[in-house]
């Protein structure tokens, strides 16, 4: 797996993407376009349990050239 150009972080509920490169603190731009604080503080435990912004999650799958979720049954792979 080479780089990856996001992370994924709570806000408001939900986790959004936003680019790996954003600076603590600063204010940024996640992938579905809401404007998300950058925390600066260590995350709560529970926050990656949060629901994924599906806007962010069609963005992201899209960037990652990821099939949407959730596949088609011809798009699953049978062993």
């Amino acid at each position: 797996m080479g780089h990856r150009p996001f992370k994924w972080i709570p806000h408001d509920g939900g986790r959004h993407a936003i680019p790996i490169n954003s600076n603590p603190g600063d204010d940024t731009q996640a992938l579905c376009g809401v404007d998300v604080p950058k925390p600066t503080a260590p995350l709560p435990v529970l926050a990656r349990c949060w629901p994924t912004c599906q806007s962010c999650d069609t963005a992201w799958r899209e960037h990652e050239g990821i099939p949407a979720y959730p596949r088609s049954e011809l798009s699953i792979r049978r062993t």
